[in-house]
C-alpha cells in the first residue's frame, strides 16, 4: 500500500475543506457506542487481529492519536515518532479517508453510512477518483471490542470485481501532553 498523494486542485480543495471542517468533527472510536465514526490504527498483518489483546499491543507499541492520524492523512508524521510508518482509517459521518489509499483506488471518498445494528454499519462509498462508482460495504465495529472490519465489496479489477478487508484497531485518543 502507498500513501496517496495530493496532485490537482480538487484534490488539494477536497483537503482544504476536509483539513478545515470534518476533522474536528472526529471522535475517537470508544466516544461514540452505536455509530463507526472515528479514527482507527491500521492493523497491518495479513488475516487482522486474532483477538483484542493483538490490537491492545499494537496501540501500546505505536501509541496512536487522532493528531498523529491527521498528520499522518497529510504525510507530516516525523520519523522519530512510533507512529511513523503507520496508517490510519479516519471516518466521519460524510468522508472515509484511509491514509494508506493509492491514487486510482476506491476506498476514500464520500462515504453514506447506514443504521448500524449488532456492531455493524452498511455503507456506501462514492471513491473520490472513481466518481460513476458507488461501493457498498460494512464496517462491523461491536461495542466493547477493539477490532475494527471494513469490507469493501464490489471493486473493480481486471474485468471483474473483487471484495476488499481491512482491519483496524480503536484506540482512545490519551497520547497528547496537557
Amino acid at each position: 500500500m502507498v500513501h496517496r498523494s495530493v496532485n490537482n486542485s480538487a484534490r488539494v480543495l477536497i483537503a482544504a475543506l476536509f483539513s478545515t471542517c470534518l476533522i474536528p468533527a472526529f471522535a475517537t472510536a470508544k466516544d461514540d457506542g452505536t455509530s463507526p465514526v472515528g479514527t482507527y490504527l491500521w492493523y497491518p498483518e495479513p488475516g487482522g487481529p486474532k483477538s483484542d489483546q493483538d490490537c491492545r499491543d499494537l496501540v501500546a507499541r505505536i501509541r496512536p492519536t487522532k493528531e498523529k492520524a491527521e498528520m499522518s492523512l497529510w504525510g507530516s508524521i516525523p520519523q522519530s515518532d512510533p507512529a511513523a510508518g503507520s496508517f490510519y482509517l479516519l471516518l466521519s459521518k460524510t468522508r472515509m479517508e484511509p491514509t494508506y489509499a493509492a491514487e486510482g483506488d476506491y476506498d476514500f471518498g464520500n462515504v453514506r453510512l447506514g443504521a448500524t445494528q449488532n456492531g455493524e454499519t452498511p455503507f456506501e462509498l462514492i471513491p473520490d477518483d472513481h466518481p460513476d462508482v458507488t461501493i457498498k460495504g460494512i464496517v462491523s465495529a461491536p461495542q466493547g471490542g477493539d477490532i475494527v472490519t471494513v469490507i469493501l465489496r464490489g471493486i473493480p479489477l481486471d474485468g471483474t470485481t473483487t471484495d476488499r478487508t481491512v482491519y483496524y484497531c480503536r484506540f482512545d485518543d490519551l497520547g497528547t501532553e496537557t
